[in-house]
């Protein structure tokens, strides 16, 4: 009897690792193609005559927010019913300015836009495993163009793959989509904004509201003005 069940647990073992190797070979099949040909959405960016029912999530530091953000949140708003703001969140990470004050401010700009199927949410640990309980099916990632962040872009993409599979464990993948920017506001950047005020140069003010909507002038320049850029 002893030697019938160490058969069958030795049979059920072998068989579920098959299987957990098929799951893993199959999904990396479908989505490493992705990373060799990503999928790009140039401007001017296409709309559907109808939005599409699906919920999508653009992931961020948004730190801060700015004009690149709110364009693309207002192209994905129009296209899809559902979608996520997303700021993560390291928990030994020391932030100079909270991803809850940021998270405040972008939502503060969607509101002043009209926007109301975007919700902005503060994420702690690892962003797939949020967005799949909340059944998001769509990652997207604002670039500047491909040549320009396509190496940090992949890398990223692979751990997103990677990352459900060994550590859901066996989480099937979220597909990632990269939206080529505005061509206006390609050249904003948090960077930018924080250098702008890090310089305590009031001559570069006005260039801010060039940078960031009008409703956040006030509170960006007060919770950034005083951080030195590094």
């Amino acid at each position: 009897m002893i030697h019938v069940v160490n058969d069958w647990l030795g049979t059920f073992v072998f068989w579920s690792v098959i299987l957990v190797v098929c799951y893993i070979v199959l999904a990396l099949l479908i989505h490493i193609p992705s990373l060799l040909r990503p999928t790009i959405i140039h401007y001017p960016w296409p709309l559907l005559k109808e939005k599409e029912d699906v919920k999508v999530a653009l992931a961020g530091s948004y730190n801060p927010p700015h004009r690149g953000h709110l364009a693309m949140l207002l192209y994905l708003s129009k296209r899809y019913t559902h979608v996520l703001a997303i700021l993560g969140v390291n928990p030994v990470k020391q932030y100079q300015v909270s991803p809850e004050t940021r998270a405040a401010l972008l939502r503060k700009m969607l509101q002043e836009a009209g926007v109301t199927n975007v919700q902005v949410q503060v994420v702690q640990g690892y962003i797939w495993r949020s967005a799949k309980r909340q059944g998001v099916r769509l990652f997207f990632r604002g670039i500047r163009s491909w040549s320009q962040d396509g190496r940090e872009e992949r890398h990223l993409q692979f751990l997103n793959i990677w990352g459900p599979l060994l550590y859901g464990p066996l989480v099937w993948p979220i597909p990632t989509r990269y939206l080529e920017g505005k061509p206006e506001y390609n050249h904003v950047s948090s960077t930018l904004v924080r250098d702008i005020l890090g310089r305590n140069d009031d001559s570069q003010k006005p260039a801010l509201q060039q940078l960031v909507p009008d409703c956040v002038v006030h509170d960006i320049t007060r919770l950034y003005g005083s951080i030195k850029e590094s």
